[in-house]
């Protein structure tokens, strides 16, 4: 018995102990800094606000006319459907259908191929994004017309009048479409385009309402930004912000992301409101927020690139692009992606940007030396996580080991004789291996006179 009593409190013991055992970082996950170009893909026109990404290909529309579909690992336009006009719209994905419309309120429907589906002329100028639901596409209208189109052919089926202009995109949650409106009201409709509900706030609500299971999230231009119960329609809370909000919100876990006008990215905990954190951009954003791993990415009106901590708000890492970003930062691994814009040529470029792996090996002292004098070689690294090194020396075919594979970064060698060698490095991780190597050439000891 007394001896189980002592068996039973070393394993207590032992997985106490483990409960306060360091954790191994993980492999670091989405964007890495630095970054260095990769590759770009130029194209006619300038991009319409974002750029999407559907079942691993890139999706975008430009001024020029066009949409554009991209292999984003292998940097190749895969198809361009063109139309005879300017568009007004970015494109919009919504049950395998894609939606683009042009100054002329010309309203496109294709296929993920590119296929014209079909083609209908609104009469009146539309303001809002695009959807599809159980097989019928939505948008909305500047005199607050929300039209219900049939998604195969694209005849009207119903029509439903707000009272201002219609700009979000809309959303589905259950049987009814929801949209946001200029007249300070959030709209509830059914399929058939019957008011079911409606909520309304001090501004006009213009940036794209975010539903997750029972909750519903938007800001306005009265500077607040919302949680409503969808189903009872009341307000859970909200925040009063530095500016109006016209960006789409985007959730992490237990956090809720946005932007305001006042320049400011917010991180609230999504069940109170409260303000986890906050960080200032250089310039206003129209532009949707990009999570990449444990990263929040962010573009704005100016030429940089943010990057920040999720959960401190710290900034990791910041790219300058050289000029004023167009578009919504992209994540496809191993590529962040942005546009940009060329006014003298009217040519776009989707830029690709990498992290950068680089291995530089050095040595105490320079080449030629003379037998027996201690070298040490150096390596550093960038682009790694957690490196492991192998140091190695060759002679014409000949290799040995020098110092075999760990996490001590320099080697010293006492060569034994005179000769021509490769001293060399090889760095790993989990994912990534590199390799370099320096000439060496060791003499004859001089004898002093």
């Amino acid at each position: 018995m007394k001896k189980f009593a002592l068996l039973f409190l070393a394993c207590l013991f032992i997985s106490f102990c483990s409960l306060f055992k360091s954790k191994v970082p993980p492999y670091p996950s989405g964007v890495v800094f630095p970054l260095k170009k990769a590759a770009e893909i130029v194209y006619e026109g300038k991009v319409i606000d974002r750029i999407e990404n559907l079942a691993g290909k890139l999706y975008f529309a430009t001024t020029k006319g066009c949409v554009y579909c991209l292999d984003g690992l292998k940097h190749q336009i895969l198809w361009r459907f063109e139309v005879s006009g300017p568009l007004e719209s970015p494109l919009f994905f919504s049950e395998g259908n894609i939606y683009v419309y042009d100054i002329q309120n010309t309203l496109y429907s294709l296929d993920s191929n590119g296929n014209l589906l079909w083609e209908k002329k609104i009469e009146e100028k539309i303001t809002s994004g695009v959807g599809k639901f159980r097989g019928k596409t939505f948008l909305g209208m500047e005199k607050g017309i929300v039209l219900a189109l049939d998604a195969a052919s694209g005849e009207e089926i119903w029509r439903f009048k707000a009272g201002g202009a219609i700009r979000t995109i809309p959303v589905f949650a259950g049987d009814e479409i929801i949209f946001g409106c200029d007249d300070h009201n959030l709209y509830f409709l059914s399929e058939k385009g019957t008011l079911t509900g409606q909520i309304k706030v001090e501004g006009k609500i213009q940036s794209t309402p975010l539903v997750e299971k029972n909750s519903l999230y938007f800001g306005a231009d009265d500077h607040y930004f919302y949680r409503f119960n969808l189903a009872k329609r009341k307000r859970k809370w909200g925040l009063k912000t530095g500016g109006k909000i016209s960006t789409p919100a985007v959730i992490h876990g237990k956090k809720i992301y946005f932007l305001s006008w006042s320049n400011v990215l917010y991180c609230l905990n999504k069940r109170n409101g409260s303000i986890l954190w906050w960080s200032t951009i250089p310039s206003r954003s129209f532009y949707r927020l990009e999570i990449s791993g444990e990263i929040i990415i962010v573009s704005s009106l100016s030429s940089l690139l943010l990057c920040f901590d999720v959960e401190t708000g710290e900034k990791v890492g910041e790219y300058d692009a050289g000029q004023e970003v167009k578009s919504n930062p992209l994540w496809q691994a191993p590529y962040l992606m942005y546009n940009l814009y060329d006014d003298q040529t009217d040519k776009g470029r989707l830029v690709f940007l990498e992290k950068v792996i680089k291995v530089s090996l050095k040595s105490s002292l320079e080449s030629p030396q003379s037998v027996s004098k201690e070298i040490i070689f150096t390596v550093s690294v960038v682009g790694f996580h957690k490196p492991e090194y192998e140091f190695y020396l060759r002679e014409g075919e000949e290799e040995r080991i020098g110092q075999e594979r760990s996490e001590k970064k320099s080697w010293a060698w006492f060569p034994e004789k005179e000769g021509d060698f490769i001293v060399g490095v090889r760095v790993f991780d989990k994912k990534e291996s590199r390799e370099v190597e320096i000439p060496f050439v060791i003499k004859k000891k001089e004898k002093n006179i």
